[in-house]
């Protein structure tokens, strides 16, 4: 009998998240008398979400106008042209995911 003598090498296969950096828009000082843009993705409940999210907006912090777009579907892109436009009428977009 042949006696085989066997390594093993022990991996860890944990890792540490790369986490790119980012910066976000800058906050505005006040949503009183901000144009706001909604983005609802078209699943169910985004434009539920969407339209308290505007009524609390519009009677609580005095936002001056409410901006809509909808996307033709949660899996396709909103319009280029459409979001452009939104953005450049709006002094903050909140987009809503459904579900």
């Amino acid at each position: 009998m042949v006696n085989v003598k066997q390594t093993y090498t022990l991996v860890d296969p944990t890792t540490e998240a790369i986490v790119p950096e980012f910066q976000g828009a800058p906050r505005l000082p006040s949503i009183a008398g901000a144009n706001i843009g909604l983005i609802d993705d078209s699943k169910r409940n985004a434009d539920v979400l969407l339209e308290e999210i505007a009524n609390v907006l519009s009677e609580k912090y005095e936002v001056n106008s409410i901006s809509w777009l909808k996307k033709p579907s949660a899996s396709k892109p909103a319009d280029p042209r459409e979001l452009e436009s939104l953005a450049k009428s709006s002094d903050a977009i909140i987009i809503a995911i459904g579900d």
